[in-house]
């Protein structure tokens, strides 16, 4: 990963630290085929509309998403595998991901419905 030069004036230094989107790097496939199992599961139980609701409403606090899976870790465990929680958190940190879940469950409900 390449090291971004440091700013140089103090109006550059406030829109990098203000800044909300980085440039990301494209999901492993490990991390899309979990997105897409997340999704699947989704469709098959027709929440497909909940859980759309329910993205876009927490997309400004993934981070803090992420960092809830951490404390709540220990207790997941009992019916997540430890890699899958420490994926998802890391998911969770991006921004783009969220989108990128709702987009594929849209797919796959269009895909049901035919």
């Amino acid at each position: 990963m390449e090291i971004p030069e440091a700013p140089k004036t103090w109006k550059d230094w406030f829109r990098h630290a203000f800044a909300l989107d980085g440039v990301a790097e494209p999901l492993s496939e490990a991390d899309a085929l979990l997105l897409d199992k997340v999704a699947q599961g989704v469709v098959l139980r027709r929440m497909t509309a909940p859980a759309l609701l329910f993205l876009e409403s927490v997309k400004p606090l993934s981070f803090i998403g992420s960092q809830t899976l951490v404390f709540f870790g220990p207790l997941l465990e009992m019916v997540l595998k430890r890699e899958e929680i420490e994926r998802g958190t890391k998911l969770l940190e991006r921004r783009d991901v969220l989108e990128t879940m709702a987009l594929r469950i849209e797919t796959l409900e269009a895909e049901r419905r035919g």
